[in-house]
């Protein structure tokens, strides 16, 4: 008796029992955190939970969520401060504490640490290290990464193996790329050096998925890549992203080779003005560009250029002071053109491209001086999945 009253109601039985019910009760959770949960009942629950084609299906229902974003100070070292992008549902509220590592960021301007980036769920730092130089080579020093994974509920931080680098005459572009690899990921550590007097030189540094060392990819020299005008370059498939001031510049990792794509007519490119981002429907990427309180969208497509948006600005703005206005930049844009970061003098605004809302989210401090680069945290996308002991191998 006591084993018939913990038995399901037969009306549920009958649901729970039908794979294709319950493949599409799973599908509609709402979070990756609940499809993780739902994951976590049995094997057979798990085994739906992560087949491919319901997770391309979740995808497509609930995209990645914007959890918040983290603005980190121009300098050297640089301090950091997470911010929620409010208001969030009961649900994902201690996800949110998380992506605040709960009691505070695990790095510090004191620490040396300076967050470089943010990506899946992940949060990128970089430390210098000029003690640890190889062979007491004074022309030498050490670049260590560290990921860490506040959404993991182990929490966790990796620390990557140290890239040693010769001390640079002046670098005036680096970023860390990351792409996912198995399952694991790849990392790409991208220079240009350059000088008046000489040709700038690209060098791409290569960690694979499980390397023990980095070792350098590749480089070229170019006057192609005189100067980019953004700091931030987009990886897509094998291929990185960079601003200039009169073209994009395309570097092919697979066959180390660098091309270039023509800005659409009548867009220029300047700092704060021109930034790209991924695409995600079969393109290769968007191009948003402000220019007099009007934001347009592009999407290259391989091929040509095609105006998808124009946003005016002026109309959302109506309530701030004409002289902030004047200033408006671009801070950060999101991949997929889902949302765009602007920086309007002391203020960070939100802007939501899909549902045309505008509203301030961060406003500087009387002592700081500039407001900084925004880095925005999404929930990671895919989830990952419990390992279920026997004990719940049930059917």
């Amino acid at each position: 008796m006591e084993g018939e009253a913990r038995r399901p109601p037969a009306c549920v039985s009958k649901v729970l029992d039908d794979d294709n019910l319950l493949t599409e009760i799973i599908v509609r959770v709402g979070f990756p955190t609940s499809l993780v949960r739902a994951a976590g009942v049995c094997r057979r629950w798990l085994s739906h939970a992560s087949d491919r084609a319901l997770l391309r299906r979740f995808r497509e229902l609930h995209p990645p969520r914007l959890l918040g974003f983290y603005i980190v100070e121009w300098g050297y070292p640089a301090a950091a401060r997470f911010f929620p992008i409010l208001p969030q549902p009961p649900e994902l509220a201690a996800v949110v504490r998380r992506a605040n590592f709960s009691e505070g960021l695990p790095f510090s301007k004191k620490e040396g640490d300076t967050m470089v980036g943010c990506s899946n769920g992940s949060v990128f730092t970089r430390r210098l290290n000029f003690t640890s130089r190889r062979n007491f080579d004074l022309d030498t020093y050490e670049l260590v990464f560290t990921v860490h994974s506040p959404l993991r509920y182990e929490g966790g931080m990796a620390v990557l193996p140290g890239l040693h680098l010769r001390m640079p005459s002046l670098y005036s572009w680096a970023q860390l790329f990351s792409k996912e690899d198995g399952d694991g990921s790849s990392y790409f550590y991208v220079t240009v050096e350059a000088l008046d007097t000489m040709v700038p030189t690209l060098n791409v540094y290569m960690l694979g998925n499980g390397d023990a060392a980095w070792h350098k990819h590749l480089t070229l020299a170019s006057d192609l890549l005189w100067r980019p005008s953004s700091p931030k370059g987009v990886l897509v498939d094998n291929k990185i992203y960079v601003a200039t001031y009169n073209a994009i510049v395309v570097l092919d990792l697979t066959s180390s080779t660098l091309s270039t794509i023509q800005l659409p007519h009548g867009v220029g490119f300047g700092l704060g003005a021109t930034v790209l981002s991924r695409a995600d429907d079969g393109s290769v990427l968007y191009l948003i560009h402000i220019k007099e309180l009007q934001l347009h969208i592009w999407l290259h497509n391989g091929d040509n250029w095609l105006l998808v948006d124009t946003i005016c600005l002026s109309e959302m703005c109506a309530s701030f002071p004409e002289d902030e206005l004047t200033s408006i930049r671009i801070n950060h844009v999101g991949d997929y053109n889902e949302y765009v970061f602007l920086e309007m003098d002391q203020y960070a605004l939100y802007l939501d491209v899909k549902c045309r809302t505008l509203r301030k989210v961060c406003e500087m401090t009387a002592d700081e001086y500039s407001l900084g680069d925004i880095y925005p945290f999404m929930m990671s996308w895919p989830p990952i999945f419990p390992t279920l002991s026997p004990a719940r191998d049930a059917t």
